[in-house]
């Protein structure tokens, strides 16, 4: 008897660490379940200038040589269309681009993703500004297959003064960017 009784007490603790395990490893493909509706609360975002040091260092970790990465390459597509690409690179001889776009907004939406596994549907809207303050938008559409698509709104994070510990913090935000340049990398040829 004590022999089944200890059998379900382990069974019954292996199911129940095994369900928190996988349900607390937060990723790429669930962040956004994490979100912590709490009053007082403030979020923000991966801003250019927190994105780029994170995404060189991924193509370097992932052989990217570092001399072959630059930031705010202007590309001509066709002979009307130039694209400001956040950062460019080679990869086996090859020319890659990722684009930083620098919007967002609320409430957060989980299929403002999906570009990443649609990226010939998706454009970018290129901003030029002229010397007066006026602003020219240019629709690059589709962008070219060896240029990346990087959504600042996907890139959210929760903080407050408080110190109150958000499952979605800084740190965890740029490891969902890590893993989406990985992803990225994986598709390059």
């Amino acid at each position: 008897m004590r022999f089944k009784v200890l059998l379900i007490m382990l069974l019954v603790t292996n199911i129940s660490f095994s369900q928190s395990t996988s349900e607390s490893v937060i990723d790429n493909s669930n962040y956004y379940k994490f979100f912590q509706p709490i009053k007082g609360h403030s979020m923000n975002w991966l801003r250019a200038s927190d994105a780029i040091p994170v995404i060189i260092d991924e193509l370097i970790k992932n052989n990217i040589p570092y001399y072959t990465i630059e930031v705010g390459n202007l590309i001509k597509i066709d002979d009307t269309t130039r694209l400001v690409v956040t950062i460019s690179f080679k990869k086996n001889n090859k020319e890659y681009g990722i684009v930083y776009e620098p919007i967002h907004g609320t409430p957060l939406n989980l299929h403002d993703r999906d570009f990443m596994e649609t990226p010939s549907k998706e454009g970018f809207i290129e901003t030029e500004i002229d010397i007066n303050g006026n602003s020219n938008f240019m629709l690059v559409k589709p962008l070219p297959p060896n240029i990346f698509l990087i959504k600042q709104t996907c890139y959210w994070f929760q903080f407050d003064n408080k110190g109150t510990v958000y499952k979605v913090n800084k740190d965890v935000i740029e490891s969902i960017l890590r893993q989406d340049i990985k992803k990225y990398l994986s598709k390059m040829q």
